[in-house]
């Protein structure tokens, strides 16, 4: 009798957990979200991950994995949600070659049509370009009057200021480095003027005043740390690398709603929903930069800093 009763109250207990949500059911929303190992892709993934979890998802987050391992595991429905970069996906997965002059919205609109073709729907994107860029102090830039690399190669070829630039050794000579940078823009850097260093060494110069203009990378946690001026590359020279929530289509057509939550994720960000410009994609660098920042020289927890960044735009509550 005894023994009855206990299968009794185990059977009572275990359906109660169940009403109340405290177990397993066979209708709950599970979806796997995939990140890149390197300080943005941390923070977007737990962006992702909390949001949707916020919205009744039980999520499972695979960090750390390098761009073919994240795509592999999309192609193989072992992970249903990334955030992917629109130059990436045309470039690496699609297998084409990019052409100086296409811009943030044709790359990105080139990439959502045909990589559905693959299973994959690619929602709103947020501008934030992570590419090369070019940065200098903020005083610098105000000084001589300049917002745009346009307005940077006037300068050069004005030749009333010296201009020292440092940039990567490997960007000073590959064909789609400096000499198409100067090519697409209609200026030269003077060799007397130019310094080349292995990968973050311009970063180092530039903050140690050691020259005027630096090669670095969009969203750079340095640049918001010193608060530099980034150039905005209004004739499109280099490729977009803006980053956009890829879904499995199949994932979407189980649970449709993935899009408008995700779709409210991009909408906190300068443009979104929008179409690109210089204007926005530089607003959404600086954004980035002021994230990355965060875990990078303040020392947060990803999860800390996607978690702040939700509250304090109401997509959860605090």
């Amino acid at each position: 009798m005894r023994k009855l009763v206990a299968i009794s109250l185990a059977v009572v207990l275990l359906l109660s957990m169940i009403a109340i949500g405290g177990g397993c059911q066979a209708g709950d929303k599970e979806v796997t979200v995939g990140n890149k190992n390197f300080t943005e892709q941390y923070i977007v993934g737990e962006m992702i991950k909390q949001l949707l979890e916020d919205r009744g998802f039980t999520v499972e987050l695979v960090t750390d994995l390098a761009t073919d391992l994240l795509r592999g595991g999309m192609e193989a429905d072992d992970i249903d949600i990334c955030a992917e970069y629109s130059g990436t996906a045309y470039m690496v997965h699609l297998e084409h070659v990019y052409e100086p002059g296409i811009d943030n919205n044709e790359i990105y609109d080139m990439v959502k049509v045909e990589d559905a073709d693959n299973g994959f729907a690619w929602l709103d994107p947020i501008w934030n370009n992570n590419t090369y860029v070019l940065v200098s102090w903020a005083d610098f830039a105000a000084d001589n009057s300049l917002v745009s690399l346009s307005d940077l190669a006037a300068l050069y070829n004005a030749g009333e200021v010296e201009v020292t630039t440092f940039v990567g050794f490997e960007f000073s000579t590959r064909p789609d480095g400096l000499p198409a940078l100067q090519e697409h823009y209609g200026f030269e850097v003077p060799e007397s003027s130019l310094m080349t260093g292995a990968p973050g060494a311009s970063l180092l110069g530039l903050e140690n005043h050691d020259c005027d203009i630096a090669m670095a990378f969009g969203t750079d946690a340095i640049i918001a740390e010193y608060g530099w001026h980034t150039y905005q590359d209004d004739l499109a020279f280099f490729p977009p690398y803006d980053l956009v929530p890829c879904v499995s289509q199949a994932v979407l057509d189980e649970y449709p709603e993935i899009e408008d939550i995700l779709n409210e994720l991009t909408a906190t960000f300068p443009g979104g929903g929008e179409l690109a410009t210089p204007a926005l994609v530089a607003q959404g660098q600086a954004v980035w930069q002021a994230l990355n920042a965060k875990v990078d020289i303040e020392l947060m927890e990803p999860e800390e800093v996607a978690y702040e960044y939700l509250v304090a735009n109401g997509l959860i509550d605090g």
